[in-house]
């Protein structure tokens, strides 16, 4: 016997081919397939070549892209490991004249290549395509090493975390479905955590917290993002280390799992209570939210979904740690789970702690009060310099905040019964002088409470501060097109550098002086500009009728006719007094306008005008009318309140 005995085993290396070296070929097919010899189809067509703008690899074939990457790296590992989930493999591989670590480096590191081989051998070939056939059009040289360092390092993260898991279970199976779950526990327990601290704590903001780049937590959830969104390098080196920290961890598992241990579902005990009682959470977490949701927020629902979802999860955990369905008379651990799950609930709950935390105005060193979307979108979106919100300093604002702050949360039984249609998410996120912040969500009725947002409103900072039109820049704007917002289309198109700027002006002059009176009743009102800030991104606004700026602008331009409705576009308005009785689909509330026998017919183009700069789209109004078009059977249904409707209405209808 040699005194010094080679680290590399051929035979081992040989067994390893043998056995799972086909996921490897199937794995090359599948590339081939779904890369090289689609771009070869592309490129034997002229046509479809024309309509080929792409300079990301990913985004060809893309759906099966991702299921070969997320389904072969987790088979790989399985058929690779399955020597420690069979007793008798495992006493044959461990009866060899191998120290573990060897034996581990060798079946592992050779699944590492196999994952590597196919995807360098389709870099080559796509490489010796790009440069024999004219596919510079398609993509660059960059994009093809850019493509092949992502599936690699994506791939090789999957399937290092599969071997981890493989070294926590003693079955296939287990280790295949533990796999997944692990790869998306990140993602599932954050999203599960968040909506149910929403459910628990009046005003936790989970809407905000889900949509930061929650994607990246999980490594398939990545993946799927791909086609749209740049794997960047900070995270593919977060990703390779944590490849090389799955790959130890895995190592020291190896080495401290006893081999009597396959069969069964997780091999250290130790981990069973762990394995056990995060199930019945999850389940528990689960539950409650479904019950949650169909139940429209019922508290007694929601109670008895977390209830019925950590039984179900407790014996679920039992049976396949027993391998039995003979568990239910283990009740001990539940019971106990259950009492510290209600204990801490009701503690949550009576102390109040969280919901009632309102910063003092001398604590505060600026506000964000913010509806929109934009305000929690990703920091790498194109449009989030535009719709997220700046902080407001003024004194004045920060303690107006703080009072509709402090009256929504004194509402907190009223707001939780009346969510409907016209219910609104907003956020509020306070900085604080000591560098800390202090975030908070509601989704309520903004009509209830219109006195206190209309001082915040119709101050100068919050404008500038929330409004996408004064966060543009004008040399930076392509062109922009004004149309009509209604049956029929109008249009004009602006490039001229000096019309933008003036467009511009126009438009934020009227912004500022609008009311918040008028900015809800005229919401969905009126005409639309969009700018363009890229070549295929651009951001709507609304031209309502109070905007006396802009349409005096077009009116100078000779545009107001060809980017406005106007009088001279219909042909007559009915209009009735509301009844309530009636349902809010356009084509019944057009019926009822007709068939009422106490309605007036308008023809006058002045009165008509009137009522144009009058109307609201919005159906919780008094009067209900009915535009009719010269164009077909066009016609547009809006409304009038008590004070924007004109005296000859209120006239009629005394």
């Amino acid at each position: 016997m040699p005194s010094k005995m080679s680290w590399f085993n051929r035979e081992i290396m040989l067994q390893i081919g043998r056995s799972t070296g086909w996921v490897s070929v199937v794995y090359f097919l599948g590339l081939l397939f779904i890369l090289p010899i689609q771009l070869l189809m592309i490129y034997s067509d002229e046509t479809e070549r024309v309509y080929q703008d792409t300079d990301n690899l990913f985004r060809y074939n893309f759906e099966f892209q991702i299921g070969i990457i997320a389904v072969v790296p987790i088979i790989l590992a399985v058929f690779l490991l399955r020597f420690l989930h069979a007793k008798q493999a495992a006493d044959l591989m461990h009866s060899l004249p191998l120290k573990r670590d060897r034996i581990f480096h060798h079946y592992v590191l050779t699944g590492m290549l196999f994952l590597i081989i196919p995807v360098a051998a389709v870099t080559f070939i796509i490489l010796l395509m790009h440069n024999t056939l004219d596919l510079s059009s398609l993509f660059s040289v960059k994009d093809i090493f850019y493509w092949a360092g992502t599936t690699t390092v994506i791939t090789l993260l999957l399937y290092t975390a599969a071997v981890f898991i493989a070294m926590m279970t003693g079955m296939s199976t287990v280790q295949a479905v533990l796999s997944y779950v692990f790869l998306f526990f990140p993602v599932g327990i954050t999203l599960l955590m968040f909506y149910n601290l929403k459910i628990l704590l009046y005003g936790f903001p989970s809407d905000y917290f889900i949509s930061r780049q929650l994607e990246k937590l999980s490594p398939l959830a990545y993946a799927a993002v791909l086609d749209s969104k740049t794997f960047h390098w900070n995270d593919g080196v977060l990703y390779i280390i944590l490849i090389i920290v799955l790959y130890g961890l895995a190592l020291l598992l190896y080495k401290k799992r006893y081999l009597e241990r396959a069969s069964e579902a997780i091999a250290f005990p130790k981990l069973r209570s762990v394995f056990k009682y995060g199930v019945t959470f999850c389940m528990m977490l689960l539950g409650g939210s479904y019950f949650h949701a169909v139940s429209f927020n019922s508290n007694n629902w929601t109670i008895f979904g977390y209830a019925i979802g950590a039984v179900l999860g407790y014996f679920a955990a039992e049976m396949i740690l027993q391998k039995t369905w003979r568990v239910f008379s283990r009740v001990k651990g539940l019971i106990i789970y259950l009492a510290i799950i209600a204990v801490v609930g009701i503690g949550v709950q009576i102390l109040g702690i969280y919901e009632n935390k309102i910063p003092e105005e001398a604590e505060i060193k600026n506000v964000i009060l913010s509806n929109n979307f934009g305000y929690y979108m990703a920091d790498d979106d194109v449009y989030s310099e535009f719709y997220s919100p700046l902080p407001m300093k003024e004194k004045a604002n920060i303690e107006a905040v703080r009072k509709l702050h402090k009256q929504i949360v004194a509402d907190k039984k009223i707001n939780q019964q009346r969510q409907d249609d016209r219910s609104v998410n907003f956020f509020f996120r306070y900085e604080m002088k000591d560098g800390s912040y202090l975030t908070r969500g509601y989704t309520i009725n903004e009509r209830l409470y219109e006195e206190f947002f209309k001082p915040i409103y119709e101050s100068k900072e919050y404008k500038l501060t929330n409004k996408e039109v004064f966060k543009l820049k004008e040399n930076k704007i392509k062109k922009l097109t004004i149309g009509g917002n209604g049956p029929i289309t109008k249009g004009v198109t602006l490039s001229n550098p000096d019309d933008i700027k003036a467009a511009i002006t126009a438009l934020r002059q009227d912004v500022l002086a609008e009311s918040y009176e008028d900015s809800l009743y005229f919401e969905g009102k009126g005409s639309m500009v969009e700018v363009y800030v890229g070549s295929d991104h651009y951001l709507n606004f609304e031209i309502k009728p109070t905007y006396h700026h802009f349409t005096e602008w077009l009116k100078q331009k000779e545009l107001l006719k060809g980017t406005m409705v106007t009088a001279d576009d219909i042909t007559h308005v009915l209009v009735a007094k509301r009844d309530t009785s009636v349902t809010a689909e356009l084509e019944n509330i057009k019926n009822e306008v007709e068939k009422s026998t106490d309605k007036l017919d308008i023809n006058d183009k002045e009165q008509i005008q009137k009522m144009l700069d009058n109307a609201s789209p919005n159906s919780n109004h008094e009067y209900m009318a009915v535009f009719y078009y010269h164009f077909g059977d066009y016609f547009e249904v809006m409304f009038f309140d008590e004070k924007h409707a004109p005296d000859f209405i209120k006239e009629q209808f005394k």
